[in-house]
């Protein structure tokens, strides 16, 4: 008497979610809503430190941007399509000074969190430099 086989049903594997939308429901993202419209009030860059692991964001308006802005959730988008961008980009970049890139009147700096403060003296205001500890206290 032959042995009897069982059939074990197929199952499609669920498609690997892609790394954009990955980045899109991390809950680190939280407060970037509420500096991108800090940034879009201010004359001053708005810097979300921490935004990765090891990753900052420089927030500025654009010289000569003029209003309507986009909607807060398409520069949310616009910003973390810049970061994942600026993720795929070679690690030599990050380090030495960032990657930047615009959308709706705004500007983002990627970087990384190592050149954080060679990168607010090159952005702040000309002059003498302020410590980077106050501007961090500001931007929150």
């Amino acid at each position: 008497m032959p042995a009897s086989r069982k059939r074990v049903p197929f199952r499609v594997a669920a498609p690997a979610r892609s790394f954009l939308t990955a980045l899109q429901s991390f809950d680190n993202f939280a407060q970037l809503g509420a500096k991108i419209a800090r940034a879009r009030t201010q004359d001053r860059p708005v810097l979300y430190a921490g935004v990765l692991p090891g990753l900052d964001v420089l927030i500025c308006k654009i010289r000569g941007a003029q209003p309507p802005y986009p909607e807060e959730r398409v520069l949310r988008s616009a910003c973390i399509e810049s970061i994942a961008n600026a993720l795929e980009q070679p690690i030599a970049g990050l380090q030495a000074g960032g990657h930047w890139y615009e959308a709706g009147g705004l500007g983002f700096l990627i970087f990384s969190a190592q050149v954080r403060e060679r990168i607010m003296v090159e952005f702040s205001a000309s002059g003498q430099p302020r410590p980077v500890r106050d501007m961090f206290r500001q931007s929150r």
